[in-house]
């Protein structure tokens, strides 16, 4: 974050842009969820896993809440070990 910081003070950048960099940062970091991370999952077979993985995060001004969006797939045991 610093270097970016550093970036937009040497290019002259807008206040504008650097309260959007700044607001995306904290917002990253005051989430309790990341992309891709899976939340649940349940075995559904021998080799397949059924999952919940955070696909969206974004900021809702009317509750002033972080929300995530979960979306299911179907993994098998490779896709984990693999780390997909």
């Amino acid at each position: 974050m610093f270097k970016k910081l550093l970036n937009l003070l040497w290019n002259r950048a807008s206040l504008k842009t650097w309260q959007l960099e700044l607001g995306a940062y904290l917002l990253k970091k005051g989430c309790g969820y990341e992309l891709g991370q899976v939340v649940r999952h349940r075995k559904i077979g021998h080799d397949r896993y059924r999952v919940k993985i955070v696909t969206n995060l974004f900021f809702d001004f009317a509750t002033n809440k972080v929300n995530h969006i979960k979306e299911n797939r179907i993994i098998s045991s490779k896709d984990i070990e693999a780390g997909r």
